[in-house]
């Protein structure tokens, strides 16, 4: 292959960085596979890279595909959203923090006040007043029997609405990352 598209393999694989080796390379080894297919069948380097499109388009929508594939959480996912939304244009990257940073702050809200709740109820139990865990709304302060339903309550409120951001989250990658298909194609 030629320095051209050399080059482009190249800026591939610096913007699929946050992806496990193991998928980048495939990806790459995939491109360079139509890359050498193309100049078979008598492309020129400046045809197959016009083809193509443009590296960071197409890095964008592979990296869109493989958040997309799996909806489940993990901080390898965490980076590659933060990679793709990188490369998505200036309006995603107001949305797609948004969405992102939100639902895994409501997930994990999610899990600690049903925790901090049950902690305050075990502490009433065993006689002694955690005051730094408390629920008011108003002149309604909840005493630590009452607390505990309500925060168990507000616990799968706050997760139902991050799962519902984080799965908004995947639902517009998976819209952005239509440009794979359309090179595929």
């Amino acid at each position: 292959m030629d320095h051209l598209l050399n080059h482009y393999l190249e800026i591939i694989d610096k913007h699929l960085k946050p992806m496990a080796a193991s998928e980048r390379i495939d990806i790459v080894a995939e491109i360079k596979s139509e890359m050498s297919e193309l100049k078979n069948s008598g492309k020129t380097s400046d045809e197959i890279i016009a083809r193509l499109g443009d590296p960071k388009e197409l890095a964008k929508a592979y990296l869109g595909e493989a958040i997309a594939k799996n909806s489940a959480f993990s901080w390898r996912r965490v980076c590659s959203i933060v990679a793709f939304y990188s490369l998505a244009g200036a309006i995603w990257m107001f949305v797609l923090p948004f969405t992102s940073i939100l639902g895994i702050a409501f997930m994990v809200c999610g899990i600690i006040t049903p925790v901090a709740g049950a902690i305050k109820f075990i502490g009433f139990l065993f006689g002694f007043d955690i005051t730094n865990i408390q629920f008011s709304i108003g002149s309604f302060s909840a005493d630590a029997i009452t607390l505990l339903p309500i925060s168990i309550v507000l616990g799968i409120l706050s997760f139902v609405v991050g799962k519902l951001l984080w799965a908004l989250t995947i639902k517009i990658i998976k819209g952005l990352s239509k440009t794979e298909a359309k090179v595929r194609d």
